[in-house]
C-alpha cells in the first residue's frame, strides 16, 4: 500500500537524489524510498531507536578535547583528517576513508572523534527544516 506524500527539499539534495538515482538507473522516489528504508528502523521500541537528544559522555569528552587540542591541531595539521581517542590526537591522514580504515581496525566498538582540521574547531552548519504535508 502507498500514501501520498509531499516533500519539499533544497536544490542540493534534489540534485543528488536525482544524480544518484540516474546513476542507479532508478525513479528519485524509489531512491528516496529506499534510503528512508534504510535511515529508519522496523519498530520504534526502546531498543531499536537511539534517541540522538540523549548526551554521549564518550562523545562530548572527545569534542571537548578536539576544542582543547585545535589551535595546536591547526598549526600543525589544518586541512588534514585527525583522529581523537582518551583526549590525545592519535592519527592523522589528508585522505578520510584511510584515515576512517586504520581507525576502526585498531579501535573497534569505540567512540574515535574524527573531525578535518580547519580554521575554526567546529563548524556552524544552518539547516532548512524539511516539511512533510501528509494532509493528502
Amino acid at each position: 500500500m502507498q500514501k501520498p506524500l509531499t516533500l519539499t527539499l533544497s536544490n542540493n539534495i534534489s540534485e543528488r537524489i536525482q544524480k544518484l538515482a540516474e546513476q542507479r538507473r532508478e525513479d528519485m522516489i524509489a531512491v528516496v524510498e529506499r534510503i528512508l528504508d534504510e535511515a529508519l528502523p522496523e519498530s520504534f521500541d526502546d531498543q531499536a531507536w537511539i534517541d540522538l537528544a540523549e548526551p554521549d559522555a564518550a562523545a562530548d569528552q572527545e569534542m571537548q578535547a578536539y576544542i582543547e587540542l585545535h589551535p595546536k591541531l591547526k598549526e600543525d595539521f589544518l586541512g588534514q583528517y585527525v583522529a581523537i581517542y582518551q583526549g590525545k590526537m592519535i592519527d592523522h591522514d589528508m585522505d578520510r576513508r584511510a584515515l576512517y580504515t586504520r581507525i576502526v581496525a585498531r579501535h573497534p566498538n569505540q567512540f574515535v572523534w574524527l573531525s578535518k582540521v580547519e580554521e575554526e574547531p567546529l563548524r556552524t552548519l544552518l539547516f532548512r527544516s524539511p516539511r512533510f504535508d501528509g494532509s493528502r
